[in-house]
């Protein structure tokens, strides 16, 4: 029987302050992972071959994000890193057209 848990890169990292529904936030921030522009600039996602970036799931994901926040921490990264303290990914998702509040 395969396990409940799964490994989700949202599980690795803080909720910005301002999230007020951190189910769709985290949704949102592993279809973002799972859909980063390869070096090409097209999607390295499976379920998007030869997708331009950025591809509708990135698109989509960064919305979700964007809606599960009130905007009131304008220093929060929109996607902060699953690295160490202080390191995070860019305020905009590389090719994204999107941007924070």
């Amino acid at each position: 029987m395969p396990s409940a848990s799964r490994n989700r890169p949202s599980e690795q990292v803080d909720l910005p302050a301002d999230v007020t529904d951190p189910l769709l936030w985290r949704l949102g921030f592993d279809v973002a992972r799972a859909h980063q522009p390869d070096e090409s600039g097209r999607c390295g996602n499976l379920a998007c071959p030869d997708e331009p970036g950025p591809c509708p799931a990135l698109r989509q994901a960064e919305q979700a994000m964007l809606l599960a926040r009130t905007g009131d921490a304008a220093g929060d990264d929109l996607v902060p890193g699953a690295g160490t303290a202080g390191e995070h990914l860019p305020r905009r998702l590389p090719g994204s057209v999107l941007r924070a509040a």
